[in-house]
């Protein structure tokens, strides 16, 4: 019975660690090296899930800008996912960053630390196509 306790105790604790999902790798088509997002317009497609807890994010916080972002927006909002083992955590939460797509048109993503992204200082870049 003890190590049944400890084992639950353990996975209560984990699900405060933080972490990122970066779900638009599962939409990412490449083509010739070049990473390529197709969405419909008026759609709304999660990027990131970014989990607050322990360590922290010492220095680095995970983040996506669009570079028009009158044809397609991202927005970060706090959220709390439910489903233990995954990111924003149960425990301490986080924020989704969705892209939401305005109008038909062509955009790109940068995705890299929030503190100094822009065009020139990016982790990874994706073409978003909006049809």
């Amino acid at each position: 019975m003890k190590h049944v306790t400890y084992l639950f105790l353990i996975s209560i604790l984990l699900q405060g660690c933080s972490g990122t999902r970066h779900s638009y790798l599962n939409l990412v088509e490449n083509n010739n090296d070049i990473s390529v997002l197709h969405i419909k317009k008026g759609d709304i497609v999660e990027l990131l899930a970014i989990g607050n807890g322990f360590p922290g994010r010492w220095g680095y916080f995970p983040w996506a800008v669009s570079s028009s972002p009158e044809i397609a927006s991202v927005d970060c909002i706090k959220s709390r996912s439910f489903i233990p083992f995954r990111e924003p955590g149960v425990i301490f939460g986080g924020i989704t960053c969705n892209l939401i797509a305005h109008e038909k048109g062509r955009t790109e993503l940068y995705f890299g630390n929030k503190y100094n992204l822009s065009e020139d200082t990016y982790v990874e870049r994706v073409d978003a196509i909006i049809e």
